[in-house]
């Protein structure tokens, strides 16, 4: 196997743990050169990615979260250097539908056994991501769970979380746009997806194909809380496309315009807005997987 250079950028929370530590331990030893980057506050990850980049590494690994991983991708963009993940985050939805395995020295192997792949990857008014884009009550539940939950219950956080938005769930209003759809009105939520699944293994766009160039835009209508939550309940396991109330199009990109502020999820990272426009990038990052998106292994 021949030798590689790979620059491993560390969510600074992450950096002490043990299996990290043994990670990076084991490659030195077989003849690689890692250099960890350790990451404490936003935008380093991306900066460090960017300029391992420039100085010619063969991979920029992400270890931490999907939030660290959005980073290093935004860090990527413009180079042609390879994407490889090392999951130690909360959720870890892209790593998960990608095949990359938790296990710290596991998921490295997936680096240093398997070439790249080509995916597509999105953008919201210019900044990338990989997985899925959600807005509303979902991006709300996401912004309201506290670090220190995430830490201790993972995924289940985000759950308690929705329900307790859930409870006092009002509409938004706004106007979605793009490749001759058009849809205006009261929603409670949407997403956008590269892949299948967010917060957790919730299979909010379950036909989406991160090679297909095409973003799966996913809308559920102002409906009761009633309606809503079975609605939500058919969402998690990936079968409301087609049920009333809900509106699924795959299109290359859509605008979003809202009188209000609408609280939007990029990959962990949550951010707000009343413009928000999605454009779908084809097959523009080199990323080491297990498998494509969708597949079985």
């Amino acid at each position: 196997m021949p030798a590689k250079h790979i620059a491993l950028v560390v969510h600074g929370a992450r950096a002490d743990r043990q299996d990290v530590r043994h990670l990076i331990s084991w490659v030195r030893d077989k003849g690689h050169l890692v250099e960890p980057m350790p990451t404490f506050e936003t935008g380093q990850a991306a900066a460090l990615a960017a300029a391992a980049a420039r100085r010619g590494v063969d991979v920029v690994a992400a270890a931490g979260g999907d939030g660290t991983i959005n980073e290093v991708v935004n860090g990527l963009d413009g180079h042609d250097v390879p994407l490889g993940i090392i999951p130690v985050g909360t959720a870890n939805d892209f790593a998960r539908q990608v095949g990359i395995p938790p296990d710290a020295d596991h998921a490295m192997d997936v680096i240093l056994q398997r070439k790249p792949q080509r995916l597509d990857t999105a953008s919201l008014n210019g900044r990338r991501f990989l997985n899925v884009s959600t807005g509303g009550l979902g991006a709300e539940a996401t912004a309201e769970t506290p670090s220190d939950i995430k830490e201790s219950l993972g995924p289940v956080a985000y759950a308690i979380s929705g329900m307790r938005k859930f409870a006092g769930a009002q509409p938004y209003h706004g106007r979605f746009t793009g490749d001759g759809f058009l849809y205006e009105g009261d929603f409670l939520m949407f997403a956008v997806g590269l892949t299948r699944s967010a917060g957790g293994g919730t299979l909010v766009t379950p036909l989406a194909s991160a090679t297909d160039g095409l973003l799966d835009l996913c809308i559920v209508e102002g409906m009761s809380r009633g309606d809503f939550a079975r609605t939500l309940l058919k969402v998690k396991r990936g079968e409301h496309v087609g049920q009333d109330g809900v509106r699924y199009v795959q299109v290359r990109s859509v605008t979003i315009d809202a009188p209000e502020p609408i609280a939007v999820n990029v990959d962990g990272e949550i951010c707000n807005g009343r413009h928000l426009t999605y454009r779908a990038r084809p097959r523009d990052l080199w990323v080491h997987v297990a498998r494509l998106p969708g597949e079985e292994l």
